[in-house]
């Protein structure tokens, strides 16, 4: 559902989406105890287009207002334009609220998000991409694979290109080393403009500006990943995305950050950000309500769909993992996704949690009840270079070199119930 708002671009013509779930008209979006109502009056779109009617760009004043109507689940904004002319337009919405006050925010579905204000984008015209599919999907315990940090990898040889171009320089030196998978750490856009690990996203369903802008070429800006995903699937690559889904960084102004934190007059009334397991990083979602599972679902099956991909790493799995609520947070995802993946025809494609438990065993233990196709295991890292440090051997030490017969048989075989 998540996936059909933002901007949608159809030839020339654009509409602008924007959805807020009501528990009045579908109880199950969220608990009213976790979430409430937006309380918006007026909802403005600023931006680039105003151009295109005469206006000029980014003046409140003569920014459209967006118009609500019903929809599943909640309530609708819909703004459409007609006759756009290619070009790469920024915008964004100016919400005032019922008790007077007003601000700035993004765009929660964006296909783009940059700048220093965190604009949102969409790109009209340019080039359009469809992935290539891998002739051959190898097994989990066949992959070789390679941990890629986009920024570091390409700094010291891609100059003033786009860094996912400069990846595909160094693909056939990948494969000669022997690697047939790259796990492309986090490249969904985060909050600020300067260097990040991508832990601290703030965008699910755009890809950092960061990595994909090339000043000569700015059309290219949302097929550029594409492109890579394709050039590593031709030579046999499979392409795993490293996904944060347990928080988000909601940042200290609501100008720039999550925007569905800052769209609720009250942000702590948000229904998307709140506490569910282990508290993390920054601002957890909120995975006690419905709406929150159908946002991070459909923004996992967008990048499956989409850009072709070939597995998810989830990170910290501990803060979206509820033992005692196993159709929700991560305990739903994963079934959910593997049915989405099957009746698709992509059985075999690897879901795989980091779940950094402290008992040597938990994090196969969780693996296997939620039916993930394997985990990271932090005890080999952690344990192995204890033994080392100590100058001992310890049987344990071997044991961890084992691990994988602690795994269920025909691991991902799903017998978890799967809540749409």
């Amino acid at each position: 559902m998540y996936e059909t708002f933002g901007a949608v671009v159809a030839d020339h013509t654009v509409e602008l989406r924007l959805f807020f779930p009501d528990a009045d008209r579908d109880p199950d979006q969220y608990d009213p105890q976790h979430g409430g109502l937006p309380l918006i009056h007026s909802l403005r779109v600023p931006g680039d287009h105003q151009a295109l009617t005469g206006h000029d760009p980014w003046d409140l004043n003569t920014a459209p207002v967006m118009e609500p109507e019903d929809h599943r689940g909640g309530v609708l904004y819909r703004l459409r334009l007609e006759d756009v002319p290619d070009g790469f337009y920024q915008y964004k919405y100016f919400v005032s609220f019922e008790n007077g006050t007003s601000r700035w925010c993004g765009d929660p579905c964006a296909r783009w998000v940059g700048s220093e204000a965190e604009n949102a984008a969409f790109v009209v015209g340019g080039n359009s991409l469809i992935v290539a599919p891998l002739a051959e999907r190898r097994s989990l315990a066949d992959l070789v694979i390679y941990e890629l940090m986009i920024d570091d990898f390409t700094a010291a040889y891609r100059d003033d290109r786009a860094p996912v171009d400069a990846v595909v320089d160094r693909l056939d030196y990948l494969v000669d080393l022997g690697f047939n998978a790259i796990e492309f750490m986090p490249w969904m856009a985060w909050r600020g403009t300067g260097f990040s690990w991508g832990y601290n996203g703030s965008a699910f369903f755009a890809v950092e500006d960061r990595y994909v802008a090339d000043p000569a070429l700015p059309l290219d800006r949302l097929v550029r990943l594409k492109r890579l995903v394709t050039e590593c699937h031709d030579r046999g690559l499979q392409v795993i995305m490293d996904g944060v889904f347990n928080h988000v960084d909601a940042g200290l102004t609501p100008d720039t950050g999550f925007p569905y934190h800052w769209l609720y007059q009250d942000p702590t009334q948000s229904p998307y950000t709140g506490g569910f397991a282990k508290e993390g990083y920054f601002e957890d979602l909120d995975y006690n309500n419905r709406c929150t599972q159908q946002f991070i679902f459909d923004a996992c099956r967008f990048w499956l769909d989409e850009y072709g991909l070939d597995g998810i790493r989830f990170d910290y799995t501990l803060g979206f993992y509820a033992p005692d609520r196993p159709s929700l947070g991560i305990g739903g995802l994963i079934p959910d996704l593997r049915a989405h993946l099957e009746a698709t025809g992509r059985v075999g494609t690897p879901l795989v949690i980091e779940h950094l438990a402290d008992n040597r065993y938990d994090a196969i233990d969780v693996a296997n009840t939620i039916c993930a196709d394997g985990c990271w295991y932090d005890r080999f890292l952690y344990d192995v270079g204890n033994y080392a440090a100590a100058e001992r051997i310890d049987t344990r030490a071997v044991r961890v070199l084992d691990t994988g017969r602690d795994f269920r048989p025909q691991q991902g075989a799903c017998d978890v119930p799967v809540k749409s």
